[in-house]
């Protein structure tokens, strides 16, 4: 039965909404990141698959150490947003750098501190939406990352209408103006100072971080997840060349195609994920592993048109309900106070790593020219991940650790 309060009228939640601009400029210069910015380096800047694999691998690896740094540096900060800010203006320093940059190496470098930096700050930009939306305000935090998902299908597909437009030099226009919007966005969120009684030294606040790991609920949480998500690298590296390649379809349909999943994954957050509460983290994590299984493995089919856009519908069990299962687990692990700090350790140690050597096991297997078959090899970091995520799903439910 309906209470009283679940009829209230929903109040507007002025922060949630600042935060949630933020991040839908995020995710609209990330659609143009993940799938255009390999494009870019393979044709404007001759890199082969074997060398964007690398740099990503190494960028991969990058985050494992720039991680748990810039976490322990973001929890002796005085407000929340700092980390966003001094992340958005590297990523945009980093870009306007490889405008002028013609030597492989200096490409290598900034494209290395692009790759590290656009992905630390999902960490920040989630516990901000986690922390800031409230279930009966305006935004939830179901709308604020579906609408962020949408943006993401913006970005991915105005970058196609760019490139099929400017060329290839659209793909860093489109990157540099969004994130010169997101770093004027984090500048405009409220500020979050932070009260505490003493500060902990930065050694301190570093090994607490790494400490996290030690509890098996997180470390099962963070590795399957992790190793799940991974699975998509052949797919965001090659998958728009290959579609573009093989099926003789414009940039602008092939981003298309690639949107129409991410739509599937912002209905389901939307709609899907706040009428599921109830469902346990975990088994959010095992659908999410399951799908991934299925998806690859008729990937590598080559489907045809058709088939392959019917395929962009399992986006919503590989990416969003694994996504959304690690989410609500840390925060269900963690709390308010500790879930940005146990999300970078996630991004850092788990899913950092997998996706470098998920990275460069598919640039290698680009190289091969199996084409669509190098789907293939993305089904054993997956199996693994699922393996976890299940005997994390057997536990009994975890008990928040209190800060």
């Amino acid at each position: 039965m309906a209470t009283f309060n679940d009829r209230a009228p929903r109040t507007f939640n002025m922060r949630a909404s600042r935060a949630m601009l933020a991040a839908c400029l995020f995710y609209a210069a990330f659609g143009g990141l993940i799938q255009w910015f390999p494009i870019w380096l393979i044709e404007e800047r001759g890199f082969t698959g074997e060398q964007l694999g690398l740099v990503i691998s190494l960028a991969g690896i990058g985050r494992i150490v720039a991680g748990p740094l810039t976490s322990a540096w973001a929890d002796g900060r005085k407000d929340r947003r700092a980390p966003i800010q001094l992340l958005a203006a590297i990523s945009l320093l980093a870009l306007g750098a490889l405008w002028f940059s013609s030597l492989f190496s200096v490409t290598f470098a900034f494209a290395f501190a692009i790759e590290v930096t656009f992905w630390a700050m999902i960490a920040f930009l989630e516990a901000a939406l986690l922390r800031l939306c409230r279930p009966h305000e305006i935004p939830n935090y179901g709308l604020a990352r579906g609408l962020a998902s949408l943006a993401f299908v913006v970005g991915n597909v105005a970058t196609g209408m760019l490139v099929d437009w400017l060329g290839n030099v659209g793909i860093w226009w489109w990157l540099a103006l969004t994130t010169a919007g997101l770093l004027g966005a984090s500048v405009t969120m409220a500020a979050e100072p932070v009260n505490r009684v003493a500060q902990p030294p930065f050694g301190q606040r570093l090994a607490d971080g790494l400490a996290m790991v030690k509890r098996p609920e997180f470390a099962l949480l963070m590795f399957g997840c992790g190793l799940i998500q991974a699975g998509h690298q052949f797919y965001y590296i090659f998958g728009t060349k290959l579609w573009i390649d093989e099926l003789g379809i414009s940039a602008t349909l092939a981003g298309w195609i690639f949107a129409f999943g991410v739509i599937v994954e912002a209905l389901f957050l939307m709609l899907v994920a706040p009428r599921i509460e109830h469902v346990r983290p975990s088994t959010l994590m095992v659908i999410g592993g399951v799908g991934a299984l299925l998806r690859w493995a008729l990937m590598a089919s080559a489907p045809g048109l058709p088939l392959l856009i019917a395929l962009q519908a399992l986006h919503a069990m590989s990416f969003a309900c694994t996504f959304l299962g690690a989410m609500r687990g840390i925060q269900q692990l963690w709390g308010d106070d500790r879930t940005p700090t146990a999300q970078m350790m996630f991004m850092a140690l788990a899913t950092a790593p997998a996706q470098a050597l998920s990275s460069w096991i598919a640039g290698r297997v680009f190289d091969t020219g199996v084409g669509s078959q190098g789907y293939l090899a993305m089904l054993a970091p997956v199996a693994v991940g699922t393996l976890l995520v299940v005997i994390l799903w057997r536990r009994p439910e975890p008990q928040p650790v209190a800060a």
